[in-house]
């Protein structure tokens, strides 16, 4: 699917016929247990004035734990949008390009709630924003927005992406500690740089310390590890020079070396022998021979060693600094070093990264990658941010930048970097500015641009949700409360799986794992429950599984599957047709109970029905056409209209793609 497909009016036309035939038996039985007189009723109310309202406060969907964003900021912030809307009209002007119209409340509406919590507004979120007559109302939104745990959990979606967090990291260590510090760090609005630095600095266990996940996701494979840190915070991509010279970009393989040497000597386990955790005697090797020497039966035995080996392992797996140095490969063919010489570690751009005295190399990595000096790290976070609202970058890709890379706007860019060094690394400010330029508040281009042409910015890029937004979305529709359900602390397990392993025993060890199934994994499934349908847990996608199972929505519809950086895709597919033809989703949204439901039953007449689901699922109302034939059908097929509307509408490219 692609922008130029997109058509915003006689949308429920194209889609009427397939709808009826499709969903019209199962949307009967839902919709027809109510009496027609709710449901459908054929009499025209009789018309009262009704009394001026004082306008109510719109109740917080989302739980408000997260860092507000500064209030005495924000002529700052609107400052800094209007001079990055300069820089973009320059270029209108030098280009002669034509800027899109403004978007209209209910465009805007639909977008800002999608790029910052994820997820479309609910109807009384819709009903309040286009009601409301403030002159300040988008701004205003923007902050509420940014402010709310939905923007956690989006741009959690996000990182869990471009970090490849998965729920059991290198060598099965559980990475829920890791997962939750990310969602802290974003709802806390840590500075992106001292995030970014206590992921590469971070010691310990991962209970202790969580960001030691970031490690601990390639636990040893080191020269990848440096290379995936490379691309993700510096925007660069030096991974093919670790087998030979760029082809394409002037890195030496020696020079990929001498940037692995700072981090290379940073283990993700500690061996048994390593006075430093451990006394005495190896005790893994002790363990072990405690573990075979146990009376049980050999069925038993089998079956609990898996389980017995992992709980050794995770309690041994810290990341801590030794001395040990890089060499270059035993194949190395160039003349500037002989093959298996030792490599001293040096940066590859930017002001050497000395070590100081009593410091690690790979904490005088950190210190050089987060600087201010560091020419490639604020621009890239800066560049990410701005992809992120604009479904394009200033430079694409946003992580392959050469010394030839020229921005699409080098003045704005220049500008974008700045900012963010001005802001200290606020991601929350940042996106603040951003979302309050009139450059983003255009409508979206509805034309594919090739990444080889020059993109002017005339609005946003017209793009389709990712995977997270369109499963957010749909709760949003169906579930009277989708924010409800969160993940377990992940203290209720650490405090279990962590065992001194100086002092234990191996019927210790043993009796941890038993505790940790019967407590845990038993609360969870209780837990869960409560919140499944038909077998899908139906929380947010920052909540479920990840990866989930490659049988589940957010699979199919394009969710990575964390190998590979941002390896999700919005290419469309059979499978996603089918899904939205006939999947739990479709049933979910129309049976009694759920949120659209209970909204449209609450209705006098049909056209308030009508106008309910189509400022649910599209936040807008009708026009004049579509509300005649949503209208008609309704009055053709009785209560099993509303969902036949219902079912036609979500099966819109208007519903699915961010405009």
């Amino acid at each position: 699917m692609s922008g130029n497909q997109i058509g915003r009016r006689g949308l429920l036309a194209r889609h009427w016929k397939l709808s009826s035939c499709c969903i019209a038996a199962f949307a009967f039985i839902v919709f027809s247990s109510l009496p027609d007189s709710e449901a459908a009723p054929r009499r025209k109310p009789v018309a009262k004035k009704a009394a001026p309202k004082k306008e109510e406060p719109l109740p917080p969907r989302f739980t408000v734990k997260s860092k507000p964003v500064s209030t005495t900021k924000l002529s700052s912030a609107i400052k800094s949008a209007e001079q990055i809307d300069k820089l973009v009209e320059a270029n209108y002007r030098k280009y002669k390009v034509e800027p899109n119209p403004m978007t209209t409340d209910e465009q805007f509406l639909r977008r800002i709630y999608l790029d910052i919590t994820g997820t479309i507004p609910t109807y009384r979120e819709t009903k309040y924003f286009l009601a409301s007559r403030h002159p300040d109302k988008r701004k205003m939104l923007i902050d509420r927005l940014l402010n709310s745990d939905g923007y956690a959990s989006h741009f959690y979606n996000y990182w869990a992406d471009v970090l490849r967090y998965t729920d059991r990291l290198n060598n099965n260590v559980d990475g829920s500690p890791y997962r939750q510090w990310i969602k802290q760090c974003l709802a806390e609005n840590k500075p992106w740089d001292k995030m970014v630095s206590e992921m590469i600095t971070a010691e310990g266990l991962i209970w202790e310390n969580p960001a030691t996940g970031y490690m601990q996701r390639d636990s040893g494979m080191p020269l990848d590890n440096m290379n995936n840190t490379v691309r993700i915070f510096l925007g660069t991509r030096i991974g093919c020079a670790q087998c030979h010279d760029h082809p394409f970009d002037r890195w030496k393989q020696k020079e990929f070396y001498e940037m692995a040497a700072f981090t290379f000597g940073s283990s993700t386990r500690a061996s048994g022998r390593d006075k430093r955790f451990y006394t005495g005697q190896d005790p893994n090797s002790r363990l072990r021979k405690e573990f075979a020497e146990l009376d049980q039966e050999e069925k038993d035995r089998r079956r609990k060693q898996g389980r017995f080996n992992r709980m050794i392992r995770v309690n041994m797996m810290v990341v801590h600094d030794n001395n040990r140095k890089i060499q270059l490969p035993h194949d190395y063919a160039y003349t500037d070093a002989k093959p298996k010489s030792v490599v001293e570690p040096k940066t590859i751009f930017g002001k050497p990264a000395d070590i100081r005295k009593g410091e690690t190399p790979r904490q005088a990595f950190s210190r050089w990658m987060v600087s201010k000096d560091n020419p490639r790290f604020a621009l890239t976070i800066a560049n990410r941010l701005w992809t992120q609202a604009f479904g394009r970058g200033q430079i694409e890709p946003v992580d392959d930048m050469m010394d030839s890379t020229v921005a699409e706007n080098p003045e704005l860019m220049k500008h974008l970097e700045s900012e963010m060094k001005r802001l200290n690394f606020d991601m929350k400010e940042y996106l603040r500015i951003v979302f309050n330029t009139k450059t983003y508040q255009r409508q979206a281009s509805p034309k594919d641009v090739p990444l080889s042409e020059i993109y002017h910015f005339p609005g946003p890029v017209l793009r389709r949700m990712s995977a997270e937004q369109a499963w957010d979305s749909f709760l949003t529709i169906a579930v009277v409360d989708p924010e409800e359900y969160r993940e377990l602390p992940a203290e209720m397990e650490t405090e279990i799986i962590s065992v001194d392993l100086n002092k234990a025993t191996a019927q210790e060890v043993l009796d941890a794992d038993e505790k940790k199934r019967e407590e845990i994994d038993r609360t969870r499934y209780k837990r869960e429950k409560k919140y499944k349908y038909k077998g899908q847990l139906l929380a947010r996608a920052a909540e479920l599984p990840s990866p989930v199972p490659p049988s589940h929505f957010l699979r199919t519809f394009g969710q990575s599957d964390r190998e590979l950086i941002s390896g999700s895709s919005d290419t469309g597919s059979v499978p996603q047709v089918l899904f939205m033809f006939n999947g739990p989703v479709t049933h979910m949204m129309l049976e009694k109970g759920s949120t659209i439901y209970n909204n449209v039953i609450e209705q006098k007449t049909i056209k308030d029905g009508v106008d309910v689901i189509f400022m649910t699922i599209l936040s807008r109302r009708p026009d004049a056409d579509e509300l005649k034939i949503a209208m008609d059908e309704i009055e053709n097929n009785g209560p099993a209209g509303y969902g036949n509307v219902i079912w036609s509408l979500v099966n819109t490219r208007e519903f699915l793609f961010i405009q």
